[in-house]
């Protein structure tokens, strides 16, 4: 098999949706396995994607103490740009931190806390997840997994 015909082949992952790949990475994170979307990781947009969903599932993670000491939500503002800010604090080791994320970064975020038991969540936070998973599902998904 020639290489053009190899990269022809492959599956293209151009015209997946970067929102609704970052809330299901955030959501159900072996959705997308690395060893079985390989190719999708390869794009730059996609890999920033992924990135950006491994830290907000940190922050999950924190949030829900899951392994380590909980963290405290201790504020959240919206910036000028639009970014949300949270502040959270873990008590025993006197540690705080601050994260801006996207609006569709703490909604996700919100909507997994609220899924998890530990927390409420609005309609616009859920509507706007809902919407960027359904931009994902659909002929391009499938057309992509070859």
């Amino acid at each position: 098999m020639s290489q053009a015909q190899h990269q022809a082949d492959r599956p293209s992952y151009r015209t997946l949706d970067a929102d609704g790949l970052l809330c299901a990475l955030i959501l159900v994170p072996p959705s997308f396995s690395r060893n079985r979307f390989f190719g999708m990781f390869e794009e730059p947009r996609l890999r920033k994607v992924r990135r950006r969903a491994a830290r907000v599932r940190g922050i999950i993670r924190q949030l829900l103490a899951q392994g380590r000491q909980k963290a405290e939500l201790t504020g959240e503002a919206v910036l000028e740009d639009g970014q949300v800010l949270l502040r959270f604090r873990v008590e025993g080791m006197s540690y705080d931190r601050t994260a801006a994320l996207s609006q569709l970064e703490a909604a996700a975020l919100r909507y997994a806390l609220h899924r998890a038991g530990a927390g409420s969540l609005e309609d616009a936070d859920r509507a706007m997840v809902e919407q960027a998973l359904a931009r994902l599902g659909g002929p391009s998904l499938a057309s992509a997994q070859g």
